[in-house]
């Protein structure tokens, strides 16, 4: 295991995200749950999360995830933050699929395991670890 990280997770059901806290601290991390985050690289600045998970579809809006990933991949302080993208909107995910090996966003889909969701998380944080000052 990488060690305890805040995890930021910006999800609009709260169900879910109740899930993503429990989850997460069984991994041994740090959850830190927001309901649809407008405001995007500034609250991710605020919390400086070690690592963000985000769900593609929020607000009603299909790709609201892939634009909170696009602002934050811009701010030259956050462009190496670990992020995954966690939805169970698989068709949409499909047309995405080069943009988010671009941004170097790994999806998970839901309904994930919990194993499955540690291992690319962890996957995520320990290439961070590796490459510090790596701008993609």
């Amino acid at each position: 295991m990488a060690g305890m990280a805040v995890i930021l997770v910006v999800n609009d059901d709260a169900d879910m995200l109740d899930t993503y806290e429990a989850v997460l601290r069984e991994m041994g991390h740090q959850p830190v749950t927001k309901v649809a985050v407008a405001s995007g690289p500034e609250t991710v600045r605020e919390i400086k999360p070690d690592a963000l998970v985000v769900d593609l579809q929020l607000a009603d809006e299909k790709q609201y995830g892939l634009r909170i990933i696009e602002e934050v991949r811009r701010d030259p302080e956050l462009t190496a933050l670990p992020i995954v993208l966690c939805t169970g909107a698989a068709a949409d995910v499909v047309p995405l699929t080069s943009r988010l090996r671009e941004l170097d966003v790994p999806v998970v889909l839901k309904p994930f395991k919990a194993d499955h969701l540690e291992e690319t998380l962890t996957r995520a944080l320990e290439r961070r670890r590796a490459s510090p000052g790596s701008h993609r």
